[in-house]
């Protein structure tokens, strides 16, 4: 059974399904700025960023009380399409934990959920400690099958199924912008159970993202990204996307996840080379997308002119 026979029996869901609204927004910008024309030498950029969706394809179920009728794919494709329709360059992201305890997770084995995926266009993703519930090597076989290659800088896989199937980061082009992208995971060994772990190698996150970072400056990337599935803070001063924020000299944005926070706005925090990094988490479950809206000039210089996050749930019957 494919993804799409699973929708062809939801008609009902996918006719029905539609985007909601917006949890915040704020803008860096006065509102007479955003709604200017754009200059001649400016170029936009949105980010568009989800994480730990959960396996949740589809939205939940009308006995999940707050969350009832939120999330889905549909809903976020529609959201995603509406966005990209206006024409200025957009990257899609995701933060880890694609996968999770649902039964399409149990009937795919994380396929599905990959599939979705490339078809809603993701340009980069990491991975989450769910995603390697099935195993080291059924991992490895759903992101061969589907082409879908995780970002991931922290972790040497050379003497496990994944060691073709990752990449330390990337670099997106887009317009005449350079964006570069790399990946963290926490440690897993004490978070999984599964056959092999003890073949997975953790390095220092903080570590090996500013190396990584680093080669990104070096490589002139007008934007690095990094996809952190860390979690956002912890009261005992563990590694998180706060401690990476604070500890490193050229990452300009930390798309977070594992926590689960609905972040009101992004956090920003100063970094070692006195420049600032940006910290934003999206929910869960598919409930929320976030977006991240910037202005670059000719001369480089970039600005964060908006945030908001979305929060994305079904049409109901009218």
């Amino acid at each position: 059974m494919s993804l799409f026979s699973i929708s062809m029996n939801r008609r009902t869901f996918i006719q029905n399904t539609f985007k909601a609204g917006l949890f915040t927004g704020i803008s860096i910008l006065p509102a007479s700025s955003l709604l200017a024309k754009k200059m001649v030498n400016e170029t936009y950029l949105t980010l568009l960023h989800t994480n730990d969706t959960h396996s949740q394809i589809f939205p939940f179920e009308s006995n999940s009380g707050h969350y009832a009728g939120m999330g889905g794919i549909e809903s976020r494709k529609r959201m995603i399409e509406q966005i990209r329709s206006k024409g200025q360059p957009t990257l899609l992201l995701d933060a880890g934990d694609f996968c999770g305890d649902r039964p399409i997770y149990d009937a795919f084995k994380g396929k599905a959920e990959l599939e979705a995926m490339r078809l809603l266009g993701y340009d980069a993703f990491t991975l989450g400690e769910k995603d390697f519930s099935g195993g080291i090597d059924n991992l490895a076989t759903q992101i061969q099958a589907t082409g879908m290659k995780p970002t991931i800088c922290n972790y040497d896989f050379t003497y496990t199924a994944l060691q073709n199937y990752y990449q330390p980061y990337t670099i997106i082009h887009r317009e005449n912008l350079k964006i570069g992208v790399l990946g963290v995971l926490l440690p897993l060994h004490d978070k999984i159970s599964i056959s092999g772990i003890e073949n997975l190698v953790y390095l220092d996150a903080v570590e090996q993202a500013n190396k990584t970072a680093n080669i990104l400056q070096q490589q002139q990337c007008d934007i690095i990204i990094c996809l952190s599935h860390l979690g956002d803070r912890y009261a005992d001063g563990r590694i998180s996307d706060e401690v990476l924020a604070k500890n490193n000299d050229c990452i300009d944005v930390i798309i977070g996840g594992h926590t689960h926070k609905f972040f009101n706005q992004p956090r920003v925090y100063q970094n070692k080379s006195s420049g600032h990094t940006l910290v934003n988490q999206a929910g869960w479950g598919g409930i929320q997308m976030g977006q991240l809206d910037y202005v670059f000039t000719n001369t480089t210089h970039k600005k964060l002119i908006r945030t908001r996050n979305i929060f994305l749930k079904e049409k109901k019957n009218e």
